[in-house]
């Protein structure tokens, strides 16, 4: 008897804290971001939202209209905030699709190889536009200037 494949989105799911914590053992292998001081939880805290996001793209029928990622805009407006660059964004961006993709390969007996091919589209196409929709806070926005813990504490 043959085991029925999974779909992309299932896998992306079940295997979604083994792939943020290789997505933050790269990102703190970087100087940049690296250098702003976030903790593990800071730094990941929007992954889920998007990984989330990135599921239910993943199942929604091809003409079905695409609704925005609040987690996306939340996400750059909270880089924005904590000195990250739009080019930070970028790399931060690149990474989450490299360790979906490796995720992905990690599974790939697993997956309905019919669709599989069409589903990375999607993820590329989703990824960038999660990107987009980050990114354009930098635009919109000035930066505010995250408050040092001394400046708090001093009520400056």
């Amino acid at each position: 008897m043959t085991k029925k494949p999974k779909s992309v989105a299932t896998i992306l799911e079940r295997e979604l804290e083994s792939t943020i914590k290789e997505w933050l053992r790269r990102v703190n292998l970087l100087s940049v971001p690296a250098h702003i001081p976030l903790n593990d939880e800071d730094r990941a805290s929007h992954l889920p939202k998007l990984f989330r996001d990135l599921a239910c793209r993943l199942r929604l029928a091809e003409d079905a209209h695409l609704p925005k990622s609040t987690a996306a805009t939340e996400h750059g407006n909270r880089r924005r905030n904590q000195g990250y660059s739009p080019a930070m964004l970028v790399e931060e961006s690149r990474l989450f699709q490299v360790v979906t993709f490796q995720t992905l390969h990690r599974h790939q007996g697993e997956l309905d190889q019919d669709q599989l091919l069409l589903d990375i589209v999607v993820i590329a196409d989703e990824v960038d536009l999660q990107l987009m929709h980050a990114v354009r806070c930098f635009e919109t926005q000035p930066a505010q200037p995250q408050l040092r813990r001394e400046d708090s504490i001093l009520g400056n």
